[in-house]
């Protein structure tokens, strides 16, 4: 169903070349904020893709021949700043992309240049039409940050984007927006079409970019302003403008890989003990609960939703660091970073998702995670306004919470019932002023569907220090899921994670 355009909408979407025009005089997020609105009311036109031939038909192997020259790096002649650089269009990336270079008060456009490449072993035709622009770009610090160059953020694709800290690699993928990704709709992916940098100086802690988005059902400027570290920080703020009505709109989107870990049964037939980017969502609710939810994939898709007006952040983690419960040299799994999305304006009633889809391998991602908005615009003049941080880091801490380590489950021995243990550390609320004997209180809800809990009990992890708890549960045939929720206490008093897990036949 799309919106009804009142008459001096109709009167504007007559005016020819409007994008155009504004595109070429954006030195702002303000100017950028009025080309996503004015793009909004006028018909969706999808992203050009008429590559030459020999650049549309590159495989894998030939794509990744492509190099750019680093010293043909945008900013590279400005000394110790940031520096872009650019990917070649080919292969799963058609689509070229418009670059712009904000120098002060004049905004130039970055064309493609195929002299800013070398070409390895492909043999490109002399009469080979160049890309009307490049397919995306990557990052790099200034060389002092850690005396090399460091590549910190990419761009590419849709409207994805990835960064890694000083200590660990690429895994989590974010994007700029995510569009019925559940709800019975087909998965829309609009693209982050248009780019603006911002000239770096030196000196300079971090790089602020543009981008426009734009897809069939929606319109948005973007503003990123990146600070790479030992964590990497990225400020957004983004401006959406709805053309017609979605079922789902997710806010701060990002999705990662979850094949299988130490909770899954059965694993594949696998050297490797465990295979994740990531291991379990982080909610935190202002007044209210800390929440760890462990991944898991079944046969089904798997949907977990926190509703929530409160809400202080989210993310997906990858907690284990060990390597020896990966043992994958080439992947490090263990050296994935984790994301955490801290709200600054605009979330107020909403829920977190997160979707968990079936997997057969580690190649593609099948974890989503985002916010969903209660209220979404109801016309495309009315803007949806978000504002928030994306920390890109080792895990965001739990306070003096006792932090959920590990899940484990199978069978009870000579039985059907299931067994659980939920190792956690040990937080600041358990301290030295508890006798040596003492132990926590335990506490298991279970809702959704019908089951028994037996034999609740904790105690003392000599090995970590912590606290290990187990449960076993009684489900009769007839129920097909569970939501179960564990949590640690000193008497009334919540002292851990809210462990939250979905129980499924």
């Amino acid at each position: 169903m799309k919106f009804p355009l009142p008459l001096s909408v109709l009167t504007l979407l007559a005016t020819p070349c409007l994008a155009q025009v504004a595109l070429e005089s954006v030195k702002g997020f303000a100017d950028l904020e009025k080309v996503a609105a004015q793009l909004a009311l006028r018909p969706y036109e999808a992203p050009a893709q008429q590559l030459d031939p020999f650049f549309e038909g590159l495989k894998y192997d030939g794509h990744r021949q492509i190099r750019f020259l680093r010293d043909k790096a945008l900013f590279a002649e400005r000394g110790d700043t940031c520096r872009v650089e650019f990917f070649h269009p080919g292969w799963m990336f058609k689509k070229p992309v418009v670059f712009y270079n904000m120098q002060g008060p004049q905004t130039v456009d970055v064309p493609f240049d195929r002299k800013h490449f070398e070409y390895g072993e492909l043999k490109v035709p002399a009469d080979a039409k160049n890309p009307v622009g490049y397919a995306g770009f990557r990052v790099l610090a200034p060389d002092s940050l850690v005396k090399r160059p460091f590549e910190f953020m990419v761009f590419m694709g849709a409207s994805y984007y990835r960064a890694v800290t000083t200590e660990l690699g690429y895994g989590i993928s974010a994007r700029g927006v995510a569009v019925d990704t559940i709800g019975g709709n087909p998965e829309e992916f609009p693209d982050f079409t248009h780019f603006w940098f911002q000239q770096p100086k030196v000196g300079d802690k971090s790089f602020k970019l543009l981008a426009l988005l734009n897809g069939p059902s929606i319109t948005g400027a973007y503003e990123f302003e990146s600070t790479p570290g030992v964590s990497t920080e990225m400020k957004i703020k983004a401006t959406l403008h709805l053309r017609k009505l979605v079922k789902m709109l997710g806010i701060a989107p990002f999705s990662s890989m979850f094949w299988f870990g130490e909770n899954s049964h059965p694993k594949p037939y696998d050297f490797r003990p465990e295979v994740h980017d990531s291991d379990g969502l982080q909610v935190e609710i202002e007044g209210g609960p800390t929440i760890w939810r462990p991944l898991d994939v079944s046969r089904d898709l798997r949907l977990s939703i926190f509703e929530t007006d409160k809400l202080k952040g989210f993310g997906l983690a990858e907690r284990d660091r060990d390597f020896n419960n990966f043992q994958d040299l080439e992947a490090n799994y263990h050296r994935r970073p984790a994301v955490w999305v801290e709200p600054v304006s605009g979330f107020g009633k909403g829920a977190v998702m997160l979707v968990e889809l079936s997997s057969g391998e580690e190649t593609w991602d099948n974890i989503v995670a985002m916010w969903k908005p209660d209220q979404l615009p109801a016309t495309p003049v009315q803007p949806l306004k978000v504002e928030y941080k994306l920390h890109w880091l080792d895990q965001h801490a739990s306070g003096r919470l006792c932090k959920v380590t590990s899940t484990r489950r199978g069978f009870v021995m000579d039985s059907d019932d299931h067994l659980y243990v939920i190792d956690f550390a040990k937080g600041a609320e358990d301290g030295a002023t508890k006798p040596k004997d003492w132990t926590p209180d335990i506490d298991v809800v279970l809702s959704g569907g019908e089951a028994k809990v037996l034999d609740k009990r904790v105690m003392k992890n000599n090995e970590t220090g912590g606290w290990r708890a187990f449960f076993k549960l009684d489900v009769p045939a007839a129920t097909n899921l569970l939501e179960i929720m564990l949590e640690l206490k000193d008497e009334k008093t919540v002292i851990s994670e809210r462990w939250m897990y979905q129980w499924r036949r």
